[in-house]
């Protein structure tokens, strides 16, 4: 089977947001509904390993006047939001003009929406308890996002939806943020999506060439996109080893700089 990894590089990605502006207008998230005529993307970024591969791709999408939509992930084990240089990395992708959203789990918080396990009344019951914790949690995360970036979080898409049960929550809206994974989504917008470093569904130049779909909603994993070619692993890989190198170098410009012993 071909994975088409040749297609998950930075010069590709430019050249497909051409091939999209052929046939599509990009929108913000906030326009989903849209009514303006025409065919629209909706381009969303799930940021599950990398915010410095995000802002590289936020700079080509403003240079190429896109906007896109960029979902945050608070429980990163490759990223921390609260590191210095990784709030000023987000603040620049929203300066970059586009949109920030929370990329939600709520499996973390060990909230499982597949019910109690039996039918009617019993399923209903444990999906009303979860889902007030749902929404506490889902506020709780928003609120750290704005504040710490002082922007407007609009939307949210889940993180692994499979787990727990999330991809049968079917509302177009939580909380006042819309939901990427919605009812709506699912009927009026055609999907496509590089989840795991390769596309899942159908790849996505075909997608834009046929151009045969008026709403279009496109996933994409900015660490799956790279300078160069290389295999899903090698580029996660990249991810860890870039930040590893960064901490290393942060731990030993500190002790440097207070002229502290730093034995090798």
């Amino acid at each position: 089977m071909d994975y088409h990894y040749q297609d998950f590089t930075d010069s590709n990605y430019r050249r497909l947001l051409g091939v999209a502006k052929r046939s599509y207008e990009f929108i913000n998230v906030r326009n989903y509904r849209w009514d303006g005529g025409g065919k629209v993307i909706i381009n969303r970024h799930d940021l599950d390993a990398s915010v410095h591969r995000a802002a590289k791709m936020s700079a080509i999408e403003k240079e190429e006047g896109v906007s896109s939509v960029y979902f945050v992930y608070l429980h990163s084990c490759f990223y921390n939001v609260f590191e210095k240089g990784v709030t000023e990395l987000l603040k620049e992708i929203a300066d970059n003009g586009h949109e920030i959203g929370l990329h939600y789990e709520p499996w973390f918080y060990g909230l499982d929406y597949s019910g109690a396990g039996a039918g009617g009344e019993a399923r209903e019951c444990a999906n009303t308890s979860v889902r007030q914790e749902f929404e506490h949690y889902l506020i709780y995360e928003k609120e750290i996002i704005e504040t710490l970036m002082g922007v407007k979080v609009s939307a949210f898409s889940f993180h692994n939806p499979d787990r727990g049960g999330w991809t049968s929550f079917g509302d177009e809206t939580a909380c006042g943020l819309i939901n990427m994974y919605s009812d709506y989504f699912k009927e009026n917008y055609g999907y496509c999506s590089d989840s795991d470093g390769y596309w899942r569904y159908r790849r996505l130049e075909d997608v834009l060439l046929k151009a045969e779909e008026d709403r279009l909603q496109i996933l994409t994993h900015p660490e799956s996109w790279t300078p160069g070619v290389m295999k899903p692993r090698e580029r996660v890989q990249r991810c860890a080893e870039g930040r590893l190198e960064s901490a290393m170098r942060q731990h030993d410009d500190r002790l440097k700089a207070m002229g502290r012993v730093n034995e090798k």
